[in-house]
């Protein structure tokens, strides 16, 4: 559809001159001679003209009709659609990211270099990435692992979850649990999905808050997706921080990188916040003088300022680099410099490396991805309180987490 309206637009949605595609000119191509031409391409095994991306006939049945350049002339080639690609040797397309012609539990990736070469998508078959741990599924289309049973990378309406082909697929199933009869898609349990802002969707199929799940805000009498912004302002998430066995609750807490200013708020390390022009949050929420000359990134580790791409103070193969977490258009112009990869071998080992990733910590030694079971016993998962330690996962109660009956006798 991308390509139909860049055709369109080269003809007719432009006032500006706009130099036409070489298979427009019929000295390079006899189609072009024809009503239309400009969307045509000439096949010389029977001498006629074939509407150009057309799947089937003249090319086999999942390829499509596509312009190429041989010996500064335009000729047709069959190729397979974006998103698709062939074994080698075979003219048969299958959908990237997904089984096709593999074995359970293989999905078909795209070999990268054969997409630059003349008339090739050639794929191959793999098998998924390992996890943390059991309760992470890995989704090949972005290389990343998405908690099972979420809405990971689906769309709104679907779940993540293993298909009968042994692959994460994007799924919902009418008789599962996870279905909600009004709208005919499936959520995550505990999440918001289909319910009005304050509610959750709970098992057994039903929206509703109950003020002893760890969920509720007592403000506002409300239920929050945990580890969300739930009720909170900017700068804060809802989730809990301390374990009690009375029943743990969520509030209002600074995120991850984030300090707590004189006014109240949270804002990003080592960005402006609330502090004069010259100025930058660092730990504590105290207004400081940014120590570093214009172009320069601050390493708090060292407190230096250093260039962007100097290889030190980073481990072999790293550089300095600009903290690419932060998001300037809601936390501002961030000072903080990070270490990363140069395009060689990093030498860091990965407990090194795990207090700078995303949603990772050190825990008995390991490096293990938080809110997953990894090393925790069964029902709860990992967690960063004021230290790293397991808790129960919402719906089951300490000391040995077991499932929260109280959720089954409500309605």
């Amino acid at each position: 559809m991308v390509r139909w309206l860049w055709l369109a637009t080269l003809f007719c949605g432009s006032q500006a001159a706009v130099l036409p595609p070489p298979w427009a000119d019929v000295r390079k191509n006899p189609c072009a001679s024809h009503p239309r031409g400009w969307l045509m391409l000439y096949w010389p095994t029977d001498g006629k003209c074939y509407t150009i991306y057309k799947k089937g006939h003249p090319c086999p049945d999942t390829q499509e009709l596509s312009p190429g350049r041989w010996g500064g002339r335009t000729i047709a080639e069959c190729k397979c659609p974006p998103g698709t690609a062939q074994l080698p040797l075979s003219t048969t397309c299958y959908r990237l990211f997904e089984r096709g012609p593999c074995r359970p539990g293989e999905y078909f990736a795209p070999v990268e270099e054969s997409f630059n070469k003349r008339g090739e998508r050639q794929g191959m078959c793999l098998r998924p990435q390992q996890c943390a741990d059991e309760t992470l599924l890995h989704w090949p289309a972005d290389g990343r692992c998405y908690y099972r049973l979420s809405q990971g990378p689906c769309y709104p309406g679907s779940i993540l979850d293993v298909g009968s082909d042994g692959v994460a697929n994007c799924t919902c199933a009418s008789d599962g649990p996870h279905y909600w009869a009004g709208d005919g898609g499936c959520y995550a349990h505990y999440s918001r999905g289909p319910c009005e802002r304050g509610q959750l969707f709970l098992p057994g199929g039903r929206c509703g808050c109950d003020d002893h799940l760890p969920h509720y805000h007592k403000g506002t009498g409300m239920c929050y997706e945990l580890d969300t912004i739930g009720p909170c302002p900017k700068g804060h998430v809802f989730s809990i921080s301390e374990v009690s066995p009375q029943g743990s609750k969520a509030e209002c807490q600074c995120k991850a990188f984030h300090a707590r200013a004189s006014d109240g708020a949270c804002y990003r390390l080592y960005t402006r916040g609330p502090c004069a022009n010259d100025e930058m949050i660092a730990r504590g929420g105290r207004c400081t003088k940014v120590p570093c000359a214009r172009g320069r990134l601050y390493v708090p580790e060292r407190r230096r300022c250093y260039r962007p791409g100097a290889p030190e103070p980073c481990p072999a193969g790293e550089v300095v680099a600009f903290d690419f977490d932060a998001r300037p258009a809601l936390d501002g112009l961030s000072h903080n410099g990070v270490c990363a990869c140069g395009g060689g071998n990093c030498a860091r080992r990965e407990v090194d490396a795990c207090e700078t990733r995303r949603g990772a910590a050190i825990y008995g030694g390991a490096c293990h991805m938080l809110q997953t079971q990894g090393p925790c016993p069964q029902n709860s998962w990992l967690v960063r309180d004021r230290l790293v330690t397991c808790r129960c996962r919402p719906g089951h109660v300490p000391p040995d987490c077991r499932p929260d009956t109280r959720l089954a006798v409500k309605s």
